[in-house]
């Protein structure tokens, strides 16, 4: 059954407040970084589960952007009824993430490390991120119907991810948490980071492009 673009950016934004909620709240929960990892990552994992079949279980616009891009190409993403969904989304997202952390507003920027020296390694995890994603999704959505274990592996690297992250001021991987964090708090100090994941968009679209084109190619 296919949901409307209304149906499934609600979905949107409910996840993504899930998400940015759990996110929040690990962050000053009596756990260690281990056990805030597994709580996001868990996360993740229910959120692809529930609502990959219904909306693609996106959850974040960098892979909004790179889903839609592989099905309507760089001319649909600006025109028609990708360009709408993709604005839909990225909007939802933004709006979810707000969302969750007005719920639970404590999460002081100074805690996160943001700092410039962040950018490489945030680029570099997140392409890692966004990879993984490309490789267990289909037709713009991550599935586990078709991969039954899409989630699972998803939400594991993204534990791993968020564990090499927190040791390098980094393990964000998504511009609408980051803008959420930083809201009222000033943005300048998110910047390199969403600066970084929009590039790793960039860069896992070029890298697949460019193996497409090399061989036997990778189905997109």
């Amino acid at each position: 059954m296919r949901t409307s673009l209304l149906q499934r950016s609600l979905l949107e934004a409910a996840g993504t407040t899930l998400l940015g909620y759990s996110i929040a709240r690990a962050s000053h929960a009596s756990l260690d970084s281990f056990q805030q990892a597994w709580l996001i990552g868990l996360t993740v994992c229910l959120l692809v589960h529930t609502c990959g079949r219904l909306s693609g279980a996106h959850f974040n616009p960098a892979v909004t952007l790179l889903l839609n891009q592989q099905i309507h190409g760089w001319r649909g993403l600006l025109h028609g009824d990708g360009a709408r969904e993709t604005l839909c989304y990225v909007l939802a997202q933004i709006l979810g993430a707000l969302l969750a952390f007005r719920l639970d507003p404590w999460l002081p920027m100074e805690a996160m490390g943001f700092s410039p020296e962040a950018f490489v390694p945030e680029l570099i995890f997140s392409c890692v991120l966004l990879g993984l994603i490309q490789a267990w999704s289909r037709e713009g959505r991550i599935c586990p119907f078709a991969q039954p274990l899409a989630g699972v592996v998803i939400g594991t690297g993204l534990v791993v991810l968020l564990q090499l992250g927190g040791m390098t001021g980094s393990g964000i991987f998504n511009p609408a948490i980051a803008l959420a964090m930083a809201w009222g708090r000033g943005i300048g100090g998110v910047l390199p980071l969403i600066g970084a994941q929009l590039l790793a968009v960039l860069l896992v679209l070029g890298l697949g492009s460019w193996f497409c084109s090399g061989g036997d190619g990778i189905e997109a």
